[in-house]
């Protein structure tokens, strides 16, 4: 396989990070983020010392900021080409009580839907063709899943009524579907494809962001059950796609290794195009101009 580059947002730790080692022990070149950049530098630091001849480079972008996505889109060098973006930061735990960006948009939908559309837009003259966009899905974007049940309204796309930490995080990976599958459809014909990936449940990652309880249930209890994976399998899953032809049709969604259908609201093209027009006016780019 021949060297590719690849850019992974939120890989200071967790399933990022080590998805980052894996594909530069795999001998691609690594661009990381990370909403600090002493850690940023840290994890790239950290890479260097495990893998011998690592490309990796450490960015600042915090997806919960348009103004961060914008100067860190400025920032990168005008001869970087992008093979993939694998759009892998995420808010693993909303909060208690409903938290709006500094933009106006609840926070899990700004940082897994709406920011990685502005962060795609502004480096699109980066992307090379063919190249892929990899979004870190779950299944809880489903109805019918554990908790609460996901809920979006267009009237309502913040929930300023009705909100609920788990309605926030389900319905901001639904909206991540429709990012991914009306992508694919704009754009999968001229070489930019799109899929969304489930890497699987990692409890050891979702617990940085816990406390008390719930963090050690998913630092010590939820990894020795069935419904969990391991960080290494995680990573190994989202490399594997982030490599995989890169001219290869895309719109797919998977659960871990396996290719499944998303819910018939991911599915509805109605739905996506609705989406894409409401994340547009947020973030004031006009995707028809593409």
């Amino acid at each position: 396989m021949s060297a590719r580059t690849i850019l992974v947002t939120g890989a200071n730790r967790g399933i990022g990070f080590a998805t980052a080692k894996v594909l530069t022990l795999r001998g691609h070149r690594v661009l990381i983020t990370s909403r600090d950049e002493t850690a940023g530098r840290a994890a790239a630091d950290r890479i260097r010392a495990e893998v011998p001849d690592a490309r990796v480079e450490p960015g600042v972008l915090d997806l919960a900021s348009f103004d961060s996505i914008r100067s860190f889109a400025a920032r990168m060098a005008a001869d970087i080409r992008l093979d993939c973006i694998i759009h892998n930061a995420g808010v693993l735990i909303a909060a208690p009580e409903r938290r709006l960006t500094v933009d106006g948009i609840e926070e899990c939908l700004q940082v897994h839907s709406v920011g990685p559309m502005l962060l795609t837009a502004l480096l699109r003259s980066h992307l090379d063709r063919p190249s892929r966009l990899i979004a870190v899905t779950s299944t809880l974007h489903a109805p019918g899943t554990r908790g609460v049940e996901v809920d979006f309204k267009f009237s309502d796309p913040n929930l300023d009524s009705g909100y609920h930490p788990e309605r926030a995080y389900k319905n901001a990976k639904l909206a991540q579907l429709w990012f991914v599958l009306e992508w694919e459809r704009r754009y999968g014909g001229t070489g930019w494809h799109a899929d969304a990936v489930g890497p699987g449940f990692v409890p050891s990652t979702a617990a940085y962001s816990a406390h008390g309880m719930t963090r050690l249930l998913l630092k010590y209890l939820l990894p020795l059950t069935p419904i969990a994976t391991s960080v290494t399998e995680a990573a190994a899953v989202e490399a594997d796609w982030s490599t995989r032809d890169p001219g290869a049709p895309g719109g797919f969604y998977t659960d871990r290794r396996n290719v499944l259908l998303p819910s018939a609201d991911a599915r509805d093209s109605g739905k996506g195009a609705a989406f894409w027009r409401l994340a547009s006016e947020w973030i004031g780019v006009s995707f028809e101009k593409f």
